[in-house]
């Protein structure tokens, strides 16, 4: 099975995909969790993902407008239209356009993250730290994985 890290898919599928993907490598357990979720409908942070999603979403891709109208045969397509069902996937490459303000902003978070950049005043409260993420930090083996896969560090990164 794919690994979403290494495809480049990770940061970008919606949770209800998320859980369609663990659900095919996983057992009867993750099959029920998926029906769960997708018969409890969305969260307002699982419609945001969504929102997300359906701008990198390749337009090839028929994708519901809602996450509220996936099934888990649709999921399942989804993921297939992916490429993330194959056994050895290719990696997706994402190319967003951004308009004069968005590149200001991402000027400013680079800025911000670069202390020998001209105009850098630190890093603002709420943007999160680099170091477990990047590797800098300490990441306990008992600790979620900073990948963001929701498994422990141990079962995911830290073999």
């Amino acid at each position: 099975m794919a690994n979403l890290i290494d495809t480049g898919w990770a940061a970008w599928l919606p949770n209800e995909l998320i859980a369609a993907h663990e659900a095919r490598q996983g057992g009867s357990a993750a099959r029920r969790a998926l029906r769960k979720r997708l018969a409890d409908g969305p969260g307002d942070a699982d419609r945001a993902r969504w929102e997300r999603f359906a701008v990198v979403c390749p337009s090839r891709i028929d994708l519901p407008p809602h996450p509220a109208d996936l099934t888990e045969e649709g999921a399942y397509g989804l993921l297939d239209a992916l490429g993330l069902l194959d056994a050895d996937p290719e990696p997706v490459e994402l190319v967003l356009t951004l308009d004069h303000e968005d590149v200001r902003e991402l000027e400013a978070v680079r800025s911000a993250r670069d202390p020998g950049a001209a105009g850098a005043g630190g890093i603002p409260a709420d943007m999160p730290a680099l170091d477990n993420v990047l590797g800098g930090g300490a990441t306990g083996r008992n600790e979620p994985c900073p990948c963001g896969s929701g498994k422990k560090f141990k079962r995911c990164h830290g073999r």
